[in-house]
Order: C-alpha cells, then structure tokens, then sequence
C-alpha cells in the first residue's frame, strides 16, 4: 500500500489502515510482530551508510522496530505532526521530552494539576541535577502564564484537560505566548486522545500520550508516545530516545496498533456512558459537584467546545460529606473497581486526595473527598444502578 494519502483524510482509516505495508507481509490483514532485536547487513558498506530515515531499513531493536514504527507513522497522522516516537511508558516519554526542550538553569511553567510524578520529576531531579525551575499555576486563566513567564523559560507543561479536576488551558493562547518567548509548549493528550483533541493544530510543539489508557484501551500494555510539528525537534527527541534507550518491546507497540483500531469507537461508547453518569450525579442530592467538562455547567465549557471534539469516560465528583464516607461510597461500589488508572475497557474508582492535607487539596481544586471515576464499558445503566446504591450507603 504504497500510496497512503488517501488514508490521511478519515481518523478510522488511519487507525486501520495508515502506515501499513501489506506487500511486505506476504498481505496478511495485520501486521506481525518483529521480535528481534536487530538486523544483519549484507556488507560492513551496507552497515555504515545504513540511513535510519529509510521506513524499510533497520539496525538496531534500541533505535527502531517496523512494528514500533507502525504505531509511530499511525501517530503522527492523527495528530497532524511530522513524526511521532513510542516509548516504554508515559513516563519516559515524558521525562524524554523535558530533557530534551531544557538544560541546565532552564525554567519551566508547569500547571498543578499535571501528572504528579512528571511533577516529582521536575522539582526532584531536574531540580538537583540540572538546577531547573518550576513555576506551578492553576492554568484556567490565560494571565496564570503571562504573568510568570520570563526569558529563562524554556518548556510550558500542559494537561488539559486536567485528569481530576478537568480544568482546562486555552492552548492557542498559551502557545503565542511561548512562542514570543521562545519557549516549547509541552501537553499531556491522553484525556482527550488525538480524535478529540489535537493541540499541535492549535500551537503547542510536544503532544504527549500515555498510551497505556485509550490508545491501548484494554488494561494490558504500559507504553507511551510523543507526537511534534517540527522536524528539528523530531530529531532531538530522536536522538535522545536511542541514548535514554525508552523504546518499547515490538509486543507492546502490535497491541498499541490493536488498540488504535478501535479507539474511535470505543471512546465513544465511554463519552456517552461518562455524560449520563456526570448527570445523574449532578442531579443527585449527596452530590456537591461534578467535574465534567462535556456538561454544560463546567465553568470552561466554552473553551472546551472550541479546542476539543469531545470528551471521553474519566470524571470526578465531590459528595456532600466526610473523607470518610466518600471512602464508603468507593468501597461500597461493586462494577467500580479501586484502581489508579484509566482508560481501559473497565470502570474505576479512586480517592486521589485522600491522605493529603486540605492546603495541597484547595492548592489543587479539589477537597480531600473528591472521587475519581473512569466509566468503562460495561453499559450507563449498569454503572448509575452501581453509583446509587453507592451512594445510599451514607
């Protein structure tokens, strides 16, 4: 499948379809798994003239994978950008792309609600090793940027929107002022993935995925991905992935690509259960206030609608009473599970603000008895019959 422009202009076909070579694999429908770890040469002349930007030519499992670089061309499609690189985890994605857009006496804007060990990471490491400086801020207002970025910022960190109180950033605007600072505009995508949501096409230059959650989208692979506009930035990040060595296993990366097919839909099916249970929960007198931004008292929900195309299935609410009786409504749900993560085919529930003090509560937006819930797929009915006989239990 030579010619793969045709693809470009439909989500579901590059999901499917993009980035596959079916001449190459004796046209089986899904792409095997190359689980080597490198390639032979013909000659020592083959080898040293090897060219890595050649799609049918490899080295080395560290460096690159056809089924890695499957999931990568997928990627980069569907988030508008000139190249896209998978990693081991969202983390190494991560702590790949702030290495890569900061040196030493760098400064970082950051907004609090951002991933808390990208967070650790900044104030921890980047801190100690590299004497790097963060600035946190709550982010919903444009100003919160403006007002606390200087000459020695080199990266804004992004996450909108955010994964437990679901604040958002206008993105636009905050990638014109880093621009006029010549500072990279970092976001976390995961939430919205990149059929909701494509932040490059509203300025930012690094587009980062955990793919552990929606991309993969069944609870079984820990992965993920970076997605850029600018090839001089592609091959920085390239560069440094080979030496910090986080690519993922050729496994891992073929259940990434499985995944994608079906993303579109899925995350449907998750938007829509999410928006009937946020509200219910609205609705319901125990319950002081849901953070949704598909609904349409989100206090951002204009912003919302001009940056984003939709929403997916993770969601927080606040009920009226104790820590304590918020944790009696998780532990009394019986489809819910307790669990930290998202994204996957199942419904979880967690406390995130449980054992921290109120000060980091209020700095963070949310009390100690917000409840995280991801709705997964196991049908609206069955998750509202669930969360009301949660609720009658205080």
């Amino acid at each position: 499948m030579s010619d793969q422009s045709q693809y470009l202009k439909s989500s579901r076909l590059i999901a499917a379809h993009y980035g596959e070579e079916y001449e190459h694999y004796y046209n089986a429908i899904v792409p095997p798994v190359f689980m080597n770890s490198l390639n032979v040469f013909e000659t020592l002349d083959d080898y040293y003239d090897f060219d890595r930007t050649d799609k049918h030519k490899y080295c080395y499992g560290r460096v690159q994978n056809p089924t890695v670089r499957i999931l990568e061309d997928k990627i980069a499609a569907l988030e508008h950008g000139v190249g896209a690189l998978a990693f081991a985890s969202g983390m190494a994605a991560a702590t790949t792309a702030v290495l890569t857009a900061c040196k030493t006496g760098s400064h970082v804007v950051c907004v609090r609600n951002a991933y808390g060990p990208l967070k650790t990471f900044l104030e921890g490491y980047c801190k100690e090793h590299m004497d790097v400086e963060t600035t946190f801020v709550t982010g919903d207002r444009t100003e919160d940027f403006e007002e606390n970025v200087t000459d020695k910022t080199d990266l804004i960190v992004l996450e909108s929107p955010s994964s437990l109180v679901f604040s958002l950033q206008d993105i636009e605007a905050v990638s014109k002022i880093a621009k006029a600072h010549n500072a990279l505009v970092y976001i976390d995508n995961t939430f919205c993935t990149p059929i909701y949501q494509q932040p490059l096409d509203l300025g930012a230059d690094i587009v980062m995925h955990t793919t552990s959650k929606y991309i993969g989208g069944h609870s079984d692979v820990i992965g993920g991905m970076l997605a850029v506009k600018d090839e001089g930035l592609m091959k920085k990040l390239t560069a440094n992935r080979e030496l910090l060595g986080g690519i993922p296993g050729p496994m891992e990366a073929w259940l990434m690509i499985r995944g994608l097919r079906t993303m579109e839909v899925r995350i449907a099916e998750h938007q829509a259960t999410a928006m009937a249970v946020a509200e219910f929960l609205e609705k319901h007198p125990k319950v002081r206030k849901v953070n949704y931004p598909g609904l349409p008292s989100h206090p951002q929900y204009e912003l919302m609608k001009k940056q984003q195309k939709g929403n997916t299935g993770l969601l927080s609410f606040e009920i009226e009473g104790t820590t304590e009786q918020a944790a009696k409504v998780a532990e009394s749900l019986k489809i819910f599970k307790i669990g930290v993560s998202w994204g996957g085919f199942e419904s979880l529930v967690f406390l995130p603000h449980m054992r921290i003090s109120e000060e980091e509560c209020r700095e963070l937006g949310g009390s100690q008895n917000i409840i995280r819930i991801h709705c997964g797929l196991e049908g609206k009915e069955a998750l509202i019959a669930d969360l009301e006989a949660a609720l009658g239990q205080i």
